[in-house]
């Protein structure tokens, strides 16, 4: 739904960012910690300082980067203070559910009474979505409570069709798939995952960027539906008419600042609590490589996208 305000912002969608979100790209999780117990110790402490610059990355038509864009974006409509935006929930499923399963899912939900896409009736505090058995399914894990109330944990192996529409959503008990310390490098490259927790900066602007894309970059055409209520959930209505302005006199999209649509993107704290910095890159394969990065300017408080500027392209 179009929001007038951004005080409908969850109050706990501060900008005062909470650890935790982890792009594992070409390195498995166990490698990982066996990597860090090998460093010595002034080693590890700058680890640890360099691991308060996160940032999170994906890839046109990779099914890890597509269910992540999915939940990320699923959850930040659900999550909510005054009540679920139904626009963007239903724009996301359009796009991104195979019309047969949509309907499975929806008689789904009238049976057991809570929401096909999360099975549950709230929503999670983080998500993660790993690579599953083969290469249409991924496994993602949706943590809930904290602080007070008990977590718990929901496990699912989502399956994509070719075309990339989710086919199936089935509840598991089998972790992802974690490669041996003692694996080869080769080996755990194979394991990627991304994570991201409710109310975190760096969390909510991959969501924004990475559905986006994926509204922009649909087999069909642009996904307008999806792309017009991804703007009104994410930025602040302000900025959204000035937006509209600057792409009318610019003719190119003003959250890409380009006319076509990015075959990888990063997104990274920015300087201070309030700016994101996110990193475009077009073309590739035998077309020239241009870098377009870009500033992503956020409310304080609510974290509502108040300003896009281009930093440099190259």
């Amino acid at each position: 739904m179009n929001r007038n305000t951004s005080a409908r912002r969850r109050p706990g969608r501060r900008v005062a960012v909470a650890a935790g979100l982890v792009l594992a790209l070409g390195l498995g999780v166990s490698t990982q910690v066996a990597a860090q117990a090998a460093v010595p110790a002034p080693a590890k402490a700058s680890a640890k300082a360099s691991a308060a610059l996160r940032s999170v990355s994906g890839f046109n038509g990779d099914v890890v980067t597509q269910v992540a864009d999915f939940y990320g974006a699923y959850i930040d409509a659900k999550d909510e203070a005054a009540g679920p935006d139904a626009a963007l929930a239903k724009a996301l499923r359009a796009h991104y559910l195979a019309p047969a399963f949509a309907k499975r899912l929806e008689a789904w939900e009238k049976k057991n009474q809570v929401d096909g896409v999360l099975r549950a009736q709230n929503v999670p505090v983080q998500w993660t979505v790993s690579e599953g058995g083969n290469g249409l399914e991924v496994v993602v894990t949706l943590t809930f409570g904290g602080g007070e109330s008990p977590t718990t944990t929901t496990r699912f192996v989502v399956k994509q069709e070719p075309a990339g529409h989710i086919t199936d959503i089935r509840t598991t008990s089998i972790a992802p798939t974690k490669t041996s310390a003692k694996a080869s490098a080769k080996s755990s490259a194979a394991v990627r995952s991304v994570s991201g927790r409710t109310g975190d900066s760096v969390t909510q602007v991959a969501d924004f960027y990475g559905a986006y894309v994926d509204a922009k970059d649909a087999p069909s055409g642009p996904d307008a539906a999806l792309a017009k209520a991804l703007r009104a959930h994410y930025l602040a209505p302000a900025f959204a008419k000035r937006l509209e302005a600057w792409e009318k006199k610019n003719q190119v999209d003003g959250v890409l600042r380009a006319q076509n649509v990015p075959v990888q993107w990063t997104v990274s704290e920015g300087g201070n609590s309030r700016d994101v910095a996110v990193t475009l890159t077009f073309g590739g394969g035998e077309s020239p490589t241009v870098r377009t990065n870009l500033v992503v300017g956020l409310e304080p408080v609510f974290g509502d996208v108040t300003g896009i500027r281009t930093t440099s392209a190259r």
